[in-house]
């Protein structure tokens, strides 16, 4: 069983393009279902559709996080949100002597705040 989310957003066209830059490939776009298309990255897909009344954009209650393999795949999130203007923050998250990982939060053009998490760097 794969988890296959789909995010209902005002405008699925620049949200793709926003996921675009930091990595995601176009999956699926057809004129078989107006209004959705889908991104990849890796083994994950997500659903873009245009949100309508029956189908608010979403509002909260979820942590949008993906998980990076390398500090340099970090460090290009970071790179790419400076060089595109994009609206981020960068914490860090420290445990003990044993765990440190930096964090980047990305706004995603629909207001969802999207998560990259980097690996332990100790």
């Amino acid at each position: 069983m794969r988890l296959h989310p789909i995010m209902f957003v005002p405008d699925q066209y620049a949200e793709r393009d926003f996921y675009g830059l930091l990595g995601f490939e176009r999956h699926y776009e057809g004129d078989e279902f107006p209004g959705f298309l889908a991104i990849r990255h890796g083994e994950a897909v997500i659903g873009l559709q245009r949100a309508s009344t029956d189908q608010p954009p979403y509002g909260g209650g979820l942590r949008w996080q993906f998980e990076v393999e390398s500090t340099a795949e970090l460090d290009h999130i970071l790179d790419t949100c400076k060089e595109n203007d994009l609206e981020y923050e960068l914490e860090v998250e420290e445990g003990g002597d044993r765990f440190r990982t930096r964090l980047v939060r990305v706004l995603a053009p629909s207001g969802i705040t999207v998560w990259f998490e980097g690996p332990n760097e100790r």
